[in-house]
């Protein structure tokens, strides 16, 4: 078969979608070409980047470049990208990634200008010849919201959006590099340690976790906290009331300085805790599974598609009883490995070349 040339969109280029577009760029055999911005000002990323974006590829498209597909995430309007970049680019068939998408997503105030990025989601949906979510709950909850949303609209409603969508939308999870948990093997010290590995932002809830153990923590239990998240310049109000209400037991506070670090720094760990109001997939939770953490994570959002009963908890009291069983005896290491093994670049590398192929094969 002859080498795809891909022209990848990532105006959002830092933490998991960077690591999946390098990955799939690194493993995929085809020429790539990376149209990228640094992973800052989300908003401002949706709002513009398309305009950026299309004036680099015209300037590839005058020097001679071709190209099969487009692949794009969702920070960029594939709509808008493809009214500017020229008839030939345009003329390409495009594939969108949804890591996430806008109609579910949890802000904490939305003004009306706000129904901009919803609508981005929509549009570049609507350009595209494939859709991929990488749950099933992320595409069935953003095609439920759309007709709501159309709602929204004053006057001239368009029809069956939905339906148009779902029709050329599917399921690939996002793949993750196992090399550094291979090369950390899990290594437990002689008290439970619980880890929080997610990044300090409000749809993650941290003060949920920190209520958690802060409970288990007055009650007498012996047990490490493990905050495995980015690093902080100013150190949240809410770390510095976990100090005092933890004491020792909090041993770790930030983003270890690189992957092999905080591979090691999840091994060392026994469970796993996910609060998060708003979880579209979670690599962080699946790579702590990997690293031989059991995960306890919500019932609710993307989780009951990936975890089984036995690692879900409906509240925060469920939370806190099911901490109080682990922490005296924790589950022997990889009890979740093999479910995060399915999420591997290796598990997930065919389908994702499989469905490069198929889309680059649609002539518009």
């Amino acid at each position: 078969m002859s080498r795809l040339r891909i022209l990848a969109l990532e105006p959002y280029y830092g933490g998991s979608h960077r690591a999946v577009l390098d990955g799939l760029a690194s493993r995929i055999d085809a020429d790539w070409t990376l149209l990228t911005m640094p992973a800052r000002k989300w908003k401002w990323r949706m709002r513009g980047a398309a305009i950026t974006m299309a004036a680099e590829a015209q300037e590839l498209d005058r020097e001679g470049a071709t190209f099969d597909l487009v692949f794009a995430s969702t920070f960029v309007n594939l709509a808008e990208f493809r009214g500017l970049v020229g008839s030939r680019i345009a003329a390409v068939p495009a594939i969108v990634y949804f890591h996430e998408n806008q109609l579910v997503y949890p802000n904490r105030h939305t003004a009306e200008w706000d129904f901009q990025f919803p609508l981005t989601n929509i549009t570049s949906a609507l350009s595209a010849e494939r859709c991929l979510f990488n749950t099933r709950w992320n595409l069935e909850r953003f095609v439920a919201e759309i007709p709501g949303f159309i709602r929204e609209f004053p006057d001239h409603h368009p029809k069956g959006l939905a339906e148009t969508i779902a029709a050329k939308s599917q399921v690939l999870a996002p793949p993750f590099d196992p090399g550094a948990f291979d090369a950390a093997p899990p290594s437990r010290g002689q008290r439970c340690r619980i880890v929080w590995p997610h990044r300090w932002e409000h749809d993650k809830n941290p003060d949920a976790f920190f209520s958690a153990v802060a409970r288990l923590a007055e009650e007498g239990l012996d047990f490490e906290v493990v905050v495995a998240g980015q690093a902080f310049s100013d150190v949240p109000e809410s770390i510095l009331a976990a100090e005092a209400r933890l004491g020792e037991r909090l041993v770790h506070v930030g983003e270890p300085g690189d992957r092999s670090a905080y591979a090691r720094l999840l091994a060392s760990c026994d469970v796993a805790v996910s609060t998060a109001d708003n979880e579209f997939f979670g690599i962080a939770m699946v790579e702590a599974s990997y690293a031989g953490c059991f995960p306890l994570v919500p019932d609710r959002l993307a989780y009951p598609e990936l975890y089984p009963p036995a690692m879900r908890y409906r509240d925060g009291d469920e939370l806190v009883a099911r901490l109080r069983e682990l922490v005296p005896s924790p589950p022997a290491p990889g009890a979740a490995r093999s479910l995060a093994e399915r999420y591997t670049f290796d598990a997930l590398l065919p389908g994702y070349d499989a469905v490069f192929r198929e889309v680059a094969a649609v002539t518009r």
